[in-house]
């Protein structure tokens, strides 16, 4: 069954139009990342792998950033040790190692908070919970015309994954902790409003970040 499910991801991810949108409707990326780890048989990475190589060809705009959040980078760097008796994996982890490393050399750690709101899906990684990286960084979330606030507050109005609910609601908390104008450029956003409403999710974490949000937004002075 495994096999058989990846096989056809592989197929869809010929399409540039799937390829294009298949991630962000369905979090394939990380989706794939646990099926490879939990992998017996050769065959199964030989179609994740290939599946990875043709989401970095086709479509590396909206495929790039969900694939350095789900650390596909060292995954396809510990295959590289292993012998295949496929000849094409080697060839496809090959390709995937160099075309990452380019495409990731140099990051910062906000740039890979950047990529983590451009995948669409939050997980508890690092930064959300850093303080030393909020009070460095939160200010930046306003360049550009609000560009990645903007992006954080989508996800936060949009999303339907639970963990994706509570992670942006505790950077409501954490921006307007660290930003002086961090309550009302939130406002301004839509966002009090949706985190309140969060208070009231069948999720008991969403409920807590959004109760902690809400304290923040209610409590924390205009400047």
């Amino acid at each position: 069954m495994q096999y058989q499910l990846a096989f056809c991801f592989w197929l869809l991810t010929f399409d540039t139009s799937i390829a294009e949108s298949i991630n962000s409707k369905y979090a394939l990326i990380p989706l794939l990342v646990d099926l490879a780890r939990g992998a017996i048989k050769e065959k199964i990475l030989r179609v994740v792998v290939a599946a990875f190589r043709n989401l970095v060809v086709k479509a590396p705009k909206e495929t790039l950033s969900a694939m350095l959040v789900a650390k596909v980078l060292p995954f396809v760097q510990s295959l590289q040790g292993r012998k295949f008796s496929d000849e094409e994996i080697r060839e496809d982890v090959d390709f995937l190692v160099e075309e990452l490393k380019k495409s990731f050399e140099g990051l910062t750690t906000y740039d890979e908070y950047k990529s983590e709101l451009a995948s669409g899906h939050l997980t508890w990684s690092p930064p959300h919970k850093n303080e030393d990286f909020w009070r460095d960084n939160a200010a930046k979330l306003t360049d550009r015309d609000r560009e990645q606030l903007k992006v954080l507050v989508g996800l936060l109005i949009s999303s339907q994954e639970p963990l994706t609910l509570a992670v942006a609601a505790n950077d409501i908390a954490q921006f307007v902790k660290f930003y002086d104008n961090g309550k009302k450029a939130v406002e301004d956003l839509g966002a009090k409003a949706r985190v309140m409403e969060l208070m009231s999710h069948q999720d008991p974490d969403v409920k807590y970040q959004s109760l902690v949000a809400t304290q923040r937004l209610v409590s924390h002075a205009w400047s």
